[in-house]
Parts: structure tokens; C-alpha cells; sequence
């Protein structure tokens, strides 16, 4: 009775073991795949990061403002300067340009240059209690990018970020910071 009490012992402890064995087998796996899917990405993003630059066509999209009543698409802009704006509301330097180019949009649309804030991933609600909140009634249009793929098609990684994009569609420049009066009057100089 003994040894067999024994022998079941021995054989529950190696079924243990190959039970073990092959979890740790399979953590291993798994650990080893993620990490190949990483170095993957980090490959692929080294020689092509996304990001769009002075010279590049400026992408596409087709963006509802924050009201809901406006379907503005880039691509029927050509023709004018545009300064592509990306933003959100949880950026500081974001907020104190807001008023700025406020104060400046009637200039910039005299001159012939059109300014488009680009909220980036947040909801209608949101953005539109925060607009509300900041005491200054914005003129320009705010649209909402709340799938951020025109963020991702930018390659947007800071805000705020602006975008010059002369008449024919191509960027010019891409300002990273807050916008100064200077720096707006700068940018909306290069987009003619």
C-alpha cells in the first residue's frame, strides 16, 4: 500500500511538472512574439515615422465642426493659404493662442489665409465646454478630430502644432509651440 502511494505521488508530482513546463513554455512563447512585434513596429517606424514635413503634400481629410453644421474637407481649399492648427484642450499653450488668433482672424481672412483648429481625440462636449469657458468668442472654425486619424495622418506627437499650406496644397512649414501675433503673421505670410 505504501508504494503505491508513493508511485501516485511520483506521478502526480511529474504531471505537475510537465504541467508547469509547459505554461512557462508558453509565457516564453508569447513573450518572445510580443517582443518581435515590437521591434518590428520600431523598424518600420524608423524608416518612415509618418510625419508630415516642409515639402510634403498636406493629406486629405474631411473634418464636422463643433457645431455639427459644417463639413470642411482640405483638399477644397486649394487656392488659399491655409494654417492647419492641431490642439487640445488639456495643452496650455493651446489655450493662450486660442484668444490670439482671435484677435487675428480677420486679418488672416483679409489677407486671403484661412485658419482651422484640429481638436484632436476629444468629444463635441468637451471642446465645447471648454471653448465656452474661455471668455473669448471664436470665429474660426474648430473641427473635430475625434477618431484622431487626421492626427495620426499628420503625424501629430506634441501640441500644439501648426501646419502652413500654401495654395497648391503643399506644406510649407510645420510650427511647433504656442502662436505669438508675430509667429501667426509670420505663418500666414509664408502659406501666399
Amino acid at each position: 500500500m505504501k508504494k503505491e502511494k508513493t508511485g501516485d505521488r511520483m506521478e502526480q508530482a511529474m504531471a505537475h511538472k510537465k504541467k508547469r513546463s509547459f505554461w512557462r513554455l508558453m509565457v516564453m512563447t508569447m513573450v518572445l512574439f510580443a517582443g518581435a512585434v515590437v521591434v518590428m513596429q520600431l523598424i518600420e517606424q524608423a524608416g518612415n515615422d509618418g510625419r508630415v514635413e516642409a515639402g510634403d503634400t498636406a493629406p486629405n481629410f474631411k473634418l464636422v465642426s463643433l457645431d455639427g453644421a459644417t463639413m470642411l474637407e482640405r483638399e477644397n481649399y486649394e487656392g488659399k493659404g491655409l494654417l492647419l492648427n492641431f490642439w487640445g484642450t488639456f495643452c496650455e499653450p493651446c489655450k493662450k493662442e486660442m484668444p490670439v488668433v482671435q484677435e487675428n482672424y480677420a486679418t488672416l481672412q483679409d489677407m486671403g489665409v484661412d485658419f482651422w483648429a484640429v481638436n484632436v481625440g476629444e468629444t463635441p462636449l468637451r471642446v465645447d465646454n471648454f471653448v465656452n469657458g474661455l471668455g473669448v468668442k471664436l470665429d474660426y472654425p474648430i473641427l473635430m478630430d475625434t477618431r484622431s486619424e487626421v492626427e495620426k495622418a499628420y503625424g501629430i506627437y506634441n501640441l500644439p502644432v501648426t501646419f502652413v499650406i500654401d495654395e497648391d496644397g503643399n506644406v510649407i512649414e510645420k510650427y511647433e509651440g504656442e502662436l505669438t501675433k508675430e509667429k501667426l503673421m509670420e505663418l500666414a505670410e509664408k502659406s501666399l
